[in-house]
């Protein structure tokens, strides 16, 4: 796994990239509160070059949702497809917000997107 965090004031974007095994969960739950501590309230994790994840991964990321929340932003996902059946659901059951990419995703203000399925086109912009 490697992993790639950028941060641009309450923006931060954590790309994953290759396979994520149980045990690296740890890590990238700590970048994502490094960025919190940079100042981070709205995060993208963007998933399209990670080829497989723990069924972990699902609650590692709804903690780490839920701290953002808490300090008025929010969590979103780019890229989900096949590296994890559970998390693919709890995309398609609205528990995540997702994108097709980290740009759509500032764009729609990820603390107030409206959710999408990975499969459905994202909705159209006014």
């Amino acid at each position: 796994m490697e992993l790639a965090l950028t941060t641009d004031g309450t923006r931060a974007t954590l790309r994953v990239l290759g396979r994520v095994s149980m045990a690296e969960t740890t890590v990238l739950s700590e970048y994502l509160r490094v960025a919190r501590e940079n100042g981070a309230v709205r995060c993208i994790v963007d998933l399209t070059d990670c080829t497989e994840l723990p069924t972990t991964i699902v609650a590692v990321l709804l903690r780490e949702s839920g701290k953002l929340a808490e300090a008025g932003g929010g969590l979103a996902l780019t890229g989900v497809a096949e590296q994890n059946p559970f998390l693919r659901d709890a995309v398609t059951a609205e528990r995540f917000l997702h994108y097709r990419s980290a740009d759509e995703a500032f764009a729609g203000d990820v603390a107030s997107a409206v959710k999408i399925s990975p499969a459905e086109p994202s909705p159209a912009r006014s």
